[in-house]
Parts: C-alpha cells; structure tokens; sequence
C-alpha cells in the first residue's frame, strides 16, 4: 500500500515566512514612526514659541496728531483769590484776623497784579449779620483786610466766610464768591498756668550789727 506524503511541513514553512514578514514591517513601521517623531521634535525647537498664530500681538499707535483734540481753553482775563493764614484764631488771645486776597489780570498766559484796585471784603457770621472791610490793593494786586473779633463770641467754633469783591480803576470786577470764600474758625486757648519757682534751703537770718567800741576815757 502506497502512502501519499503530509504537505504540512510545506504549509508551515509558508506561515513562518509571513509570521517573520508581519514582524519586519511592524518594526520597519515603529522605527519610522520614532524617526518622523524625533524630525518633528527637533524642528519645533527652531520654530517661533507663539504658536497662537490666529491672535498676532497687538501694537499701539501713538497718534500725535492733535488737531482732532478740544484746545486748551485761555485763562480769564482777571482772576482773585481770598485766604486766612491762621484759619482757627484764638479768640482770647487777639482781636483781629487778617484776611488776605488778590487781583490778578492775566496777560498774555502771564499774571499781572492790579495795581490801586478797590476792594471790599463781607464777612459773614454764623448769626447771619455781615461786616463789610474795604482796603486798596498793592502793586501786586494784594489787598489786606483787618477783621476785628473782639464783640463775636457768638462764632467761636463756627465757620466764619469772607467774601471778596474787586474793581480795578479802569471799571474791571472779579468777586470771590461762597464757593470760593476764605473762612476761619475762632476758638478758645487755656490760659498757661504761671509757675512760682520755690526757693531751695532755709535762708540764714542776719546776725546783730557789730557792737560798736566805746572809747576809752583818757587818765589825768
């Protein structure tokens, strides 16, 4: 009896060749894969960092053309001003605040003070009556308005306002309203007690006055 060989050696031969070819490709694959990762790493190195590339930085434009803008307005032609340099006086230490203000006529952007202008300052007390203090102004256009206290009891701790209303002698006005007024507040000082300085020891009282000799009588 005539047995036909096995075919099997044959056909495991071929599955082993495609066993070893599968193999080679998936390393081939892998290894390919490793090399375009290794490209990619190295030229992202060189690339630019920002890689928001949708969002370009913003740049700001100075625009240094100016004639779009409102101008400066010009200054008034006459300003004034009023102050107190002591603004809380002791009030049973003086009888008189000196309040201060000035004329001003602006020529070309350069202040100028109004020379022999009238002036007349209103002083109005927390009671509601006024006591009004005129004066002349300086070269500079400064004016001095001595403001008696002595019978205002009545404003100690109170705000006092002074208001200002200024002529020059060519007819020009500019007046320091409430809005602006110089103001001050009297108040009251205790009086320093004086200090009696005491004396340190007990003072020696004087001794008798020297006896004087009597004179011997002279011998007959």
């Amino acid at each position: 009896m005539y047995l036909q060989p096995l075919k099997q050696p044959e056909q495991f031969q071929q599955l082993k060749h495609r066993a070893f070819l599968s193999f080679y490709l998936k390393c081939g694959a892998t290894f390919l894969l490793f090399a375009l990762s290794v490209l990619v790493v190295a030229c992202s190195s060189t690339s630019p960092t920002d890689t928001n590339l949708g969002n370009p930085p913003v740049t700001v434009t100075i625009n240094l053309n100016q004639n779009a803008l409102s101008p400066t307005p010009p200054l008034p032609v006459y300003t004034c001003g009023a102050w107190v340099t002591n603004t809380t006086p002791a009030f049973n230490t003086t009888s008189v605040v000196e309040v201060y203000a000035k004329f001003i006529h602006n020529v070309d952007e350069n202040p100028v003070g109004v020379d022999n202008a009238s002036a007349t300052a209103t002083v109005l007390w927390p009671d509601g009556t006024t006591t009004t203090v005129t004066a002349t102004t300086t070269s500079d256009g400064l004016a001095v308005f001595p403001v008696s206290i002595k019978t205002e009891a009545e404003a100690i701790d109170k705000v006092v306002l002074v208001t200002v209303t200024f002529t020059s002698p060519d007819g020009q006005t500019c007046t320091v309203n409430q809005d602006q007024a110089a103001y001050f507040t009297l108040v009251v000082v205790s009086p320093t007690a004086t200090h009696t300085p005491t004396p340190t020891g007990t003072p020696t009282p004087p001794g008798p006055p020297n006896p004087k000799k009597t004179p011997t009588p002279p011998h007959h």
